[in-house]
């Protein structure tokens, strides 16, 4: 009887080695609008074990900031399953040698993201939507350094931070990154 079942084991395991001998493996074209993404998850090098910027694409297993794309380490799951970090959300964040992400840390979620329609000392029109601009709001860029109202323009793309009443109370100059 164990001769039967070693036998049929045995011819088990050949067949299976026959079958997987003729697996191909062919390149896939990017999927449509992520073509001019980089990154280590693409092979790419890396210039520091560090960084931050603006979440475009997340999964669970991998997300993309500021066009580059790095798969995501075990340890940052929960955040990204909890929805603390998606798409909108500007991030710190640390590799491991493997370029995986090992550590992320959000810096503001933004509300809003589009380009701007129009704005003024009191108001912006952004994605044809009217938002009252704050009296104390204030104005950044990607990296969270503070910058000059006159330094936004209109067809720049920007992020906002809204309060209870909708009224702007953040804005975060964009350009350069876009959602996918």
């Amino acid at each position: 009887m164990k001769t039967i079942y070693l036998i049929i084991a045995l011819m088990v395991v050949f067949n299976h080695q026959v079958f997987c001998e003729n697996i191909q493996i062919q390149s896939i074209d990017p999927m449509p609008g992520f073509e001019k993404v980089g990154g280590p998850a693409f092979g790419e090098s890396i210039e520091s074990y560090s960084g931050k910027g603006l979440v475009q694409y997340v999964s669970e297993s991998k997300i993309i900031i500021n066009s580059k794309m790095f798969f995501i380490d075990s340890s940052c799951i929960n955040q990204i399953s909890d929805n603390q970090v998606r798409q909108g959300s500007i991030v710190k964040y640390e590799l491991n040698k493997q370029a995986r992400i090992i550590n992320i840390e959000l810096v503001i979620q933004l509300t809003v993201t589009g380009k701007i329609d129009r704005i003024d000392r009191n108001a912006v029109v952004l994605n044809d939507q009217y938002y009252l601009l704050d009296l104390f709001m204030t104005y950044h860029d990607i990296a969270g350094k503070q910058i000059g109202h006159y330094d936004i323009k209109k067809g720049d793309f920007v992020g906002l931070t809204l309060d209870q009443d909708d009224n702007v109370k953040s804005l975060w100059y964009l350009n350069g990154h876009y959602m996918y």
